[in-house]
């Protein structure tokens, strides 16, 4: 099974998340958990893998959770994305994702990973799909970290990865993705971005907090960021296999 777990509060939807659960109803294999006004992002997103646990058939160490934004409007079909997120399952792999970078540095923006060509994914921005524009960051490939707008991953490694708000943030909105993304790729996973095609209804800025968050994770973290993975690695994604090869 996939497990959509999105976050999100009782008034000022977005217009995507009834897109994003009429997507996720249209396929028996793929479910879904709202929490509503958590008072943080970690614990919203562990009660919605708590009943999941409670659902038809419970919930097993190699089924994929998506944790997931409710401005996401997925555009790809329902077999693409079950095809893209049987990467998740492969033993070396970490987070799946949309958008992501291969070098991150000590400004706290992965995208700006852009400006050097080691950034990699895409995604569509905008308000609706009739007026939604193109965001380009790069093939799909291996990435350090990834935005939060959509990560996969099975259940028996979001456990080792855990979700609990570690001590250094103070924020429990700001950074989570840069968080477990990071831990993913310090416990020796690979994080991947997959062209999985959606739209985030957001016009990209950052809110307040997010600033904060940065300093936060760079202080803990001086000593290991900036940090980067090997160029000939970022292009392409795992083949079936496990091993360490790659499809270009």
């Amino acid at each position: 099974m996939i497990y959509f777990s999105i976050c999100t509060r009782k008034d000022k939807q977005p217009k995507s998340l009834n897109n994003l659960i009429n997507w996720i109803n249209k396929d028996n294999s793929i479910d879904y958990s709202l929490s509503y006004d958590s008072k943080s992002i970690y614990e919203g997103h562990k009660y919605n893998i708590d009943q999941f646990k409670s659902f038809k058939g419970g919930l097993t160490d190699d089924d994929i959770i998506v944790l997931c934004h409710d401005d996401l409007d997925v555009l790809s079909t329902q077999d693409q994305v079950k095809e893209y997120l049987q990467i998740a399952r492969q033993p070396k792999t970490g987070f799946v994702g949309l958008c992501g970078a291969s070098h991150y540095n000590i400004d706290g923006a992965w995208w700006n990973a852009r400006n050097s060509g080691e950034a990699r994914g895409f995604c569509f921005q905008g308000n609706d799909i009739q007026t939604m524009k193109p965001n380009y960051f790069g093939r799909s490939g291996q990435v350090i970290i990834l935005d939060g707008i959509f990560l996969a991953i099975t259940y028996k490694k979001l456990k080792e990865i855990g979700m609990d708000q570690p001590k250094y943030l103070s924020s429990g909105w700001d950074f989570y993705d840069v968080h477990i993304t990071f831990t993913s790729h310090q416990l020796g996973y690979n994080n991947y971005t997959v062209p999985i095609l959606a739209m985030h209804e957001s016009d990209g800025r950052m809110r307040e907090g997010w600033f904060k968050a940065k300093e936060e994770f760079m202080m803990f973290h001086k000593r290991e960021v900036p940090c980067k993975i090997p160029y000939q690695l970022t292009h392409g994604l795992p083949v079936e296999t496990g091993e360490n090869t790659w499809s270009i």
